[in-house]
């Protein structure tokens, strides 16, 4: 029988990228997915005449018309074509005012808000629009993109600890961002609160809010996004999936779809190989896991196998975020429902702390809304467009929805979030939906196998960033032929961050197995 050089499990953006780098290298590569298609949540769907995009809001990394970003850099170098579609702007946060709200006014939309924030791309167009709504906040928003743009130089010291001293001489403050969160740095640089408020916006992104999450991993996501604006595929996120299964083919790489593994086979105290389907066995010399940690050691391994330290890892992180996403397919184009952002975050409060307190309920008014069609027009059939809208929860929160009341809760809760964008935007989408799918953290949980049904891995927090992470990488892999890789790792969760991830996995067994060892 084969034995393979690698054997990838999961198909996800980060096995993709990790089979993709191995079969390039000449490996013989084995990539297994239990699905009959390639990319977990990178993938679509189809109900009636419309194609949904399941879970990629944007893409950072994606670049510029003159110069490519990290993301594209990486599918060029990979050879997988695609075709992206950008757009120049970030986000808008909209907070509608609540009764006795001293700052309210009225927006453009007829809606009394304490803050309507529509933010472009570039830094001083950014740090230019948030002087205008908060005054006095120029400086110090430049001062944090200075900080993050002298931090990228830095960066790939992060994966080798040996070069972190020579690192500093250029970016003294490298150990300095280490150690606080957003809240306190920008305190530090003596940013305004409301700014604040609208500079961590994305912290939903990552699942920690200002309290909580690093610095210097915040600023890497939002100099991402910020720098050269955001992407997507023309084709939606399962382009990119389908480019990297061609990439891996091309290279005679192996997939096998509709090929779950049950079960890792152990030799001499490490995995040899990997049951397929409860009844094919398969070997290979190294495996790269693409699933999460929770899942491989409760349903892959025996007990008595799992590293003391797995388990002991797994105790002390705390699941992230989980997600609802209500997906509708609309007969009114984007201008008749009034559309007129791609990307929309709608808060009950500016804070990013009070709405991660919020969000340990169910659902609290929090909500993003996307419309595809304003990066994509033809994405839906003529005279049509379509939105989805999410938001994002901590904790068990299923834990008391009896099974017979499930399909009225996720109604409540959708026709919740519909209501709710409605009124934030005054707009009306309740009468004109022509399609809806309504996936809650069961259904997540369903396709994605993962801890209740989170995408995001594990909270990102101060003890337990990114920084902590990529330096302990090494050492935090359960056995020296067996690395993980995707949203449980290094960087959380994201679509660039799982291909980092993979990629590197990919790069630590070529390397190994190019020099013997």
């Amino acid at each position: 029988m084969k034995k393979y050089d690698v054997i990838v499990i999961g198909a996800g953006n980060g096995g993709l990228a990790a089979a993709a780098t191995c079969a390039q290298a000449g490996l013989s590569t084995l990539l297994l997915e239990r699905h009959n298609i390639p990319g977990g949540s990178a993938s679509s769907f189809v109900r009636g005449r419309f194609e949904f995009e399941p879970s990629l809001h944007e893409l950072a990394g994606v670049g510029s018309p003159e110069k490519d970003g990290l993301i594209e850099d990486m599918f060029i170098r990979m050879g997988g074509d695609v075709d992206w579609t950008r757009h120049n702007s970030t986000f808008r946060l909209i907070v509608p005012a609540k009764e006795g709200d001293k700052d309210a006014f009225v927006n453009e939309n007829g809606v009394l808000v304490t803050v309507d924030a529509r933010m472009p791309a570039g830094f001083r167009n950014f740090a230019r629009k948030l002087d205008e709504i908060v005054p006095g906040s120029y400086d110090s928003c430049m001062a944090a993109f200075d900080l993050s743009t002298r931090m990228f130089n830095a960066f790939e010291c992060l994966d080798n600890p040996k070069k972190i001293p020579s690192c500093l001489k250029d970016v003294p403050d490298l150990m300095r961002m280490i150690s606080h969160t957003m809240n306190e740095a920008l305190d530090a640089l003596g940013m305004p609160k409301k700014a604040q408020d609208i500079f961590n916006t994305y912290w939903c992104y990552m699942g920690s809010p200002g309290s909580k999450f690093d610095f210097l991993y915040y600023m890497a996501v939002l100099h991402s996004y910020v720098k050269n604006g955001t992407g997507i595929p023309l084709k939606r996120s399962h382009e990119m999936s389908l480019a990297l299964d061609e990439v891996i083919r091309k290279a005679d790489g192996d997939i096998w779809y509709n090929s779950e593994v049950t079960k890792v086979i152990m030799e001499n105290g490490k995995p040899a190989g990997v049951v397929i389907n409860g009844e094919k066995e398969v070997y290979g010399k190294y495996f790269i896991c693409n699933s999460s940690p929770n899942s491989v050691w409760n349903d892959l391994f025996d007990i008595k196998d799992v590293p003391e330290k797995q388990l002991k890892m797994l105790n002390a992180r705390k699941t992230a975020a989980s997600l609802t996403t209500v997906y509708l397919g609309m007969n009114k184009t984007k201008e008749e429902l009034g559309i007129t952002d791609y990307s929309v975050f709608i808060a009950p409060d500016s804070n990013s702390d009070k709405q991660y307190e919020a969000a340990q309920n169910f659902f609290s008014g929090y909500c993003i809304i996307n419309c595809l069609n304003e990066i994509i027009p033809d994405c839906t059939p003529e005279g049509t467009s379509q939105l989805f809208l999410t938001t994002m929860t901590f904790g068990d929160v299923m834990k008391d929805i009896k099974p017979q009341d499930y399909k009225k809760f996720k109604t409540k809760v959708a026709k919740d979030m519909i209501e709710t964008c409605e009124k934030a935007l005054n707009i009306s989408i309740i009468p004109y939906i022509e399609e809806i799918e309504i996936a809650l953290p069961p259904t997540f949980a369903r396709y994605l196998n993962t801890p209740l049904g989170t995408p995001y891995g594990y909270m990102l927090e101060k003890w337990d960033s990114m920084i902590p992470r990529t330096v302990q990488y090494g050492k935090d892999q359960p056995f020296e032929n067996f690395y993980f890789c995707g949203a449980s790792q290094e960087r959380g969760d994201g679509y660039g961050c799982a291909y980092y991830t993979g990629e590197k996995a990919g790069g630590i067994v070529v390397k190994k197995l190019k020099e013997g060892k």
